[in-house]
């Protein structure tokens, strides 16, 4: 009964603070003045008005798919199948695309691929391309899938790499004896991992189609830019809502297609073997590739955006200034950030024990809609969240005048990556841990606070630090709903990116950048640090 009550609560929860905003945005798009209307759907479905925006929509999170895997798939196969030097080294730096916001990202390759940019300089002097058509390439979709591909393809780097480490080595120790690396690679390794690539091809997917910081800052128009505009320009939340509904249908087609295909596709040869019992190709032509792919992907995706952002910073003065002028928003950075990842890791933790651990028939559905609220635009989330908490009347107005505004706000937006988190790590405690306390008669909450918490001491910080994280660097929900005085870093450099000389820009991205990886130090020390507690016990 415990249990029962504890999760019912919390999924009601996720629902109310979740699903209600996008039913109530829903609701008031098509109701009006007394009777229904469907005026904008027919606009939007009806009509060729919004296809050019679909298409670019889906264009640009094809795209970043694609050159997503065409990087994350050979990396993650060097770091976990060869004997790469530096190996560690090279897995942390990749880390740093994926953590740092990804407009930090845009605005140095802006920089770098400006009319008066640096690298467009170079291109034009001595590629034979001109100025105009570097600067469009940059702002346009295949430019915004450039980007946003340099910040993605570390998920599935990840995702490949735990995939392959995790095969069972009499498979591909058995293809070995009687063929050759190659053989073995494209008959057994590839085809045993592919339902893992197309997981994280499809997660890649949908944080393209909801990406709102990108196309904004490059100038392209998809389905993210135009609710906000509608919004925020011509306060028009019924076309705002309307033109939501192609990204939720396009992301509901997609899980459901993947969801068919990796239907009885088994799993069993996953996650049954440590990683050090994985089979390692020891071959010398392979590891140097491996150096020279690894080093030209760190040179593109991490020294080039960063050298970028700090040159243009020139000054130490020019950090003084944008702290200066950030102050505020680095203080409710840190304070929101704090609060939301807590309520994060809270709700993530019963969330996916929800759809790891509960045994039903619907199971699969439950994971699935929660993962699918993921994909709804974080602008469209606020535009709900707006309708829902502006109201003159008891605890709305409270909520939609404070900081809890943005909390919940982050709750909404990031419950279904904390709770995917927590799932994973929780695949890994066995049924019979939590089967051992129900025999001697402990209570759930016992078991709870004995057993499944203590075991999950590192996924919980991870949660709470990726979340931390991601809090931090949000803006498409923050920039609609954030009152008066509670904005946030982004928000500020947002704003001030117009008005602002670039070495301001520049420095008040590099205070993103480091206060986004100091929780990654944090982490990666205390993990040091508990790992060195349970050797020396």
């Amino acid at each position: 009964m415990q249990k029962k009550l504890t999760l019912g609560f919390i999924f009601a929860l996720f629902v109310c603070v979740t699903f209600l905003p996008i039913v109530w945005m829903f609701g008031n798009s098509i109701y009006g003045d007394g009777g229904f209307s469907f005026v904008y759907y027919k606009d939007i479905f009806l009509t060729q008005k919004y296809i050019k925006v679909i298409s670019n929509s889906l264009i640009l999170a094809s795209i970043t798919a694609l050159l997503s895997s065409f990087v994350g798939i050979p990396a993650g196969f060097f770091l976990a199948k060869t004997n790469l030097p530096f190996k560690g080294f090279f897995k942390m730096c990749f880390f740093i695309p994926l953590i740092i916001p990804s407009y930090t990202t845009g605005i140095a390759w802006a920089n770098l691929l400006g009319k008066t940019g640096f690298l467009n300089n170079i291109l034009s002097q001595y590629m034979l391309f001109s100025p105009e058509s570097v600067s469009n390439f940059i702002y346009s979709i295949y430019g915004a899938s450039f980007v946003l591909s340099i910040n993605l393809f570390p998920v599935i780097m990840l995702i490949t790499e735990y995939a392959l480490k995790n095969l069972n080595p009499r498979l591909e120790e058995s293809g070995l004896v009687t063929g050759s690396v190659f053989r073995v690679l494209r008959q057994i390794t590839l085809p045993l991992i592919t339902p893992a690539i197309i997981s994280s091809m499809m997660i890649v997917f949908v944080l393209s189609l909801s990406e709102f910081g990108i196309p904004s800052l490059l100038q392209v128009n998809v389905l993210t830019t135009q609710i906000f505009t509608q919004f925020s320009a011509f306060y028009n939340e019924k076309a705002a809502t309307a033109i939501a509904l192609p990204l939720i249908a396009i992301t509901f087609v997609v899980m459901t297609l993947e969801q068919v295909y990796l239907q009885g596709k088994s799993f069993e040869i996953l996650g049954r073997r440590g990683s050090n019992s994985t089979i390692k190709y020891d071959v010398k032509w392979l590891s140097v590739v491996g150096v020279i792919f690894c080093t030209l992907v760190l040179i593109g995706c991490v020294i080039i955006p960063l050298s970028t952002l700090i040159f243009s910073a020139q000054t130490i003065s020019a950090y003084h200034d944008a702290i200066l002028l950030a102050k505020r928003g680095i203080t409710n950075s840190v304070l929101f950030g704090s609060i939301g990842a807590t309520f994060l890791t809270f709700m993530g933790f019963f969330l996916g024990y929800l759809s790891e651990k509960i045994q039903s028939r619907l199971r699969n559905s439950t994971a699935l809609f929660i993962w699918l609220f993921f994909a709804v635009p974080a602008t469209v989330l606020g535009i709900g969240l707006i309708k829902l908490c502006n109201r003159p009347e008891g605890i709305f107005q409270f909520i939609y005048g404070s900081l809890w505004i943005v909390i919940i706000g982050y709750v909404a937006r990031f419950s279904p990556l904390s709770s995917r988190i927590m799932a994973n790590y929780l695949k890994q405690i066995p049924h019979s841990m939590e089967e051992a306390g129900t025999v001697i008669g402990a209570s759930w909450y016992r078991i709870l606070g004995n057993i499944l918490l203590p075991l999950q001491s590192h996924g919980l910080i991870a949660t709470w630090l990726i979340s931390f994280m991601f809090c931090i660097g949000e803006m498409g929900t923050t920039i609609l709903v954030y009152p008066p005085g509670h904005e946030t870093l982004p928000i500020t450099l947002f704003t001030v990116m117009a008005n602002s000389p670039a070495n301001i820009v520049s420095a008040l991205s590099i205070i993103i950048v480091v206060m986004t990886l100091l929780p990654v130090g944090v982490f990666l020390a205390i993990s040091k640090y508990l790992i060195k507690s349970q050797i020396a016990q």
